[in-house]
């Protein structure tokens, strides 16, 4: 029988009358930057970056931009943190307020900051008598301006990637006693850097570039606010071919840092996992995939094992559910997806608003304690490990947040992974582990917490 013949992918050739306004649209947006380069004189290109006026300039706006850049991280870090993490009443507002820099033109935003920080603004006067500063016609009013229309590349850079990151990384981390703070500083900033320094670059190269909030706020004073774009501006009146040479070196700047981030500042964190845990994580919810580790488990030595103790607890949210367990007693929780197993896990750990639990180890309520203070472990059904830290690593991250020193808890590290068969793969990232060999790690660091 003869085998029908195969079929272009559906797409894969563009339809012509999307093609041509695809390619007009390229055109237009590289004709400019075309022109830059045929009226360069290249021949004076050296005379005209080296000269004073321009080398000043460039020292100054490479000051006001990492200015900017540190202001930046300072302010807008916490605030990308906020918005991807806490519900707040008013949280499209802010968002906006965020996003009103980027839609703004350069001139307005000027004008606002003059109205808020001159000093007949707001704030202007007061900043004057009581601090003695003066923003406007002033090289930190120039940082100031470039601050407020290059921040919000950074938040919503970031936002993204910590919008893109399974909260279970941190969770896991505050079961492991690790405070918000360790949390943030540990695991949530390292698995979001690609997104963070995609997000500093471009604020950088933003406030490098910035010209009209500057000119109208800070002024043009040679050696105090005039940056390069300013200089550019001044050049087109009296040497036209000097300012497309110092055009062409911010065009070079902006290409360079847009060519080295090859896009990231749209992207999210990418799955760290190997694809055994992948397809692990993307199967339906085994009841008995996940568990909460009160007190070791039996057939494991107990060599450094504390005594386990007695669990109480009193579940409420749809439904409730009353938990009473001797020391060492194992429970299992079965029952079909949506039943609320996962549920019950986070309440007993604190981690959801869903249900409340009254919960009791030993004589100790600890109930009203935050996740990192309750003294309850757990082993997501995925592992979660951090995959910027080795297995040694991962093990021992408990330990170090509870003070223990970096020897000591990878020393102690080191031999819950020997006990589990694991310990040859210490240096080894979760990346590079089996689906089997993660879980042990897994384990490993559940278990050397309790």
């Amino acid at each position: 029988m003869k085998r029908p013949a195969l079929r272009r992918t559906p797409g894969a050739r563009a339809p012509l009358l999307l093609t041509v306004p695809a390619l007009l649209a390229v055109a237009f947006l590289m004709l400019p930057l075309v022109g830059i380069l045929v009226r360069t004189s290249w021949g004076e290109l050296g005379d005209h970056l080296t000269a004073e006026a321009t080398t000043e300039a460039l020292r100054l706006s490479l000051l006001v931009s990492l200015w900017a850049l540190g202001l930046s991280l300072l302010l807008g870090v916490p605030l990308a943190w906020l918005l991807a993490r806490v519900p707040f009443p008013g949280k499209a507002f802010v968002r906006s307020l965020v996003l009103l820099p980027m839609v703004l033109p350069p001139t307005v935003g000027g004008v606002a900051l003059l109205l808020a920080f001159g000093r007949r603004g707001l704030l202007g006067p007061w900043l004057e008598d009581t601090f003695g500063i003066t923003l406007p016609f002033h090289t930190s009013g120039a940082v100031l301006a470039a601050t407020f229309v290059a921040m919000p590349f950074l938040v919503i850079s970031l936002e993204g990637a910590l919008g893109g990151l399974r909260p279970r990384y941190e969770e896991t981390a505050a079961s492991l006693g690790a405070s918000p703070i360790r949390v943030f500083l540990t695991v949530t900033l390292p698995m979001v850097a690609p997104g963070l320094i995609a997000g500093a670059a471009l604020t950088w190269a933003r406030a490098l570039g910035e010209f009209g909030a500057t000119i109208t706020f800070a002024g043009n004073l040679p050696g105090t606010t005039q940056t390069l774009p300013l200089q550019v501006y001044l050049l087109l009146q009296d040497s036209p071919e000097a300012a497309t040479s110092v055009s062409l070196l911010l065009l070079a700047i902006a290409m360079i840092v847009l060519i080295a981030l090859r896009g990231r500042w749209t992207g999210t964190p990418g799955d760290h996992r190997d694809p055994a845990s992948r397809a692990a994580a993307a199967r339906p919810e085994d009841p008995a995939a996940q568990a909460l580790l009160p007190e070791p488990p039996p057939g494991l030595p107990q060599k450094s094992a504390p005594e386990p103790w007695p669990l109480y607890a009193d579940v409420t949210g749809f439904t409730r559910l009353t938990l009473d367990a001797g020391p060492g007693t194992t429970i299992a929780v079965v029952g079909p997806n949506g039943a609320g197993k996962t549920t019950l896990l986070r309440a007993l750990l604190g981690l959801t608003p869903r249900a409340h639990a009254v919960l009791r180890l030993g004589d100790d309520d600890v109930t009203g304690l935050p996740p990192h203070r309750r003294g309850v472990a757990w082993v997501p059904q995925d592992g979660a490990l951090f995959p910027h830290l080795s297995a040694l690593t991962n093990t021992a991250y408990g330990l170090r947040a509870h003070g223990v020193p970096r020897a000591e808890a990878r020393r102690e590290a080191q031999d819950w992974l020997d006990r589990l068969g694991v310990g040859h793969l210490a240096h080894r990232r979760p990346a590079q582990l089996s689906g089997g060999q993660a879980q042990r790690v897994a384990l490993a660091l559940s278990l050397i917490h309790i």
